[in-house]
């Protein structure tokens, strides 16, 4: 990974290379979403991890990169992965919606006597998988 730790306007930075395939944008993007879901504000972000709110607003546009100590923090601090912040895994929540569109499709119209078969079986599976723990 090219990363190039020239100072800019007296202060050190990491600066993103746009020209190596990795979408920091996107990163940043991702890093704001899981920010603003953890009900934190820049500022806020920027106390917890001792860095200027500047810093994290050049995070979440993608201009610079948090060191991986303050990304480790930050997704601690998010209650996320790492790996989700950097976009190389699809987050838990996403998975969790998408499963829970397709049931309800799945679902949608069947008789009062099937839903309580169905949720029958999810209890079943549920006590299974607990005795097993």
């Amino acid at each position: 990974m090219f990363v190039s730790l020239a100072p800019t306007r007296g202060r050190s930075a990491v600066q993103m290379p746009e020209d190596r395939g990795y979408k920091w944008r996107e990163s940043g993007a991702r890093i704001r979403e899981a920010r603003t879901r953890a009900g934190l504000t820049q500022r806020e972000v920027s106390e917890l991890l001792g860095v200027s709110p500047h810093a994290v607003w050049c995070w979440e546009a993608g201009k610079t990169k948090p060191s991986a100590e303050h990304l480790v923090e930050l997704a601690s601090r998010c209650q996320v992965s790492t790996d989700s912040l950097l976009g190389r895994e699809v987050v838990e929540a996403e998975l969790l919606d998408e499963a829970e569109a397709s049931f309800r499709n799945s679902v949608a119209g069947l008789p009062r006597e099937d839903l309580k078969e169905i949720q029958d079986f999810i209890n079943f599976v549920r006590e299974q998988r607990r005795r097993k723990k």
